[in-house]
């Protein structure tokens, strides 16, 4: 499997994204796209959150991400102010968000990013996939 990262505005996102995807394509091969922030960091920080969980769900998984796709859809129709789908009982990739989160946190200690100040960029910069349309 190759992985493949690259930063693009957010108006090549996919529609149903925010802010951060991950995804297999065709050949198999991960693609993870990030949209870009104010400090090259917190970009690194959040491709690396995106590949981590990416890798671990297709450790337990394989390269379907139809369930992770469909609870993401549902989840941004009602929650119009959260990112953090991954955070929510019942999600499918809730064990590998976490652990993502997890890394990307040692990651961002390590890079001397304020997860504080970090995280409030990501809210106000990514308010989710249904905030975005209704605006």
């Amino acid at each position: 499997m190759n992985i493949t990262i690259k930063i693009i505005p957010e108006s090549e996102q996919r529609p149903e994204v925010s802010g951060a995807d991950w995804f297999f394509d065709a050949k198999g091969d991960l693609q993870v796209r990030v949209s870009p922030m104010s400090d090259w960091r917190y970009e690194v920080a959040l491709a690396m959150h995106e590949a981590f969980e990416a890798v671990l769900w297709f450790h337990h998984h394989g390269p379907d991400v139809s369930a992770v796709d469909a609870f993401d859809q549902q989840f941004y129709e009602t929650h119009t102010d959260d990112l953090d789908a991954g955070d929510e009982p019942g999600c499918p990739y809730r064990q590998e968000h976490n652990s993502a989160t997890a890394a990307e946190r040692i990651l961002a200690g390590d890079l001397g990013i304020v997860w504080a100040e970090y995280d409030r960029e990501l809210a106000a910069t990514y308010p989710g996939p249904t905030a975005v349309k209704k605006q």
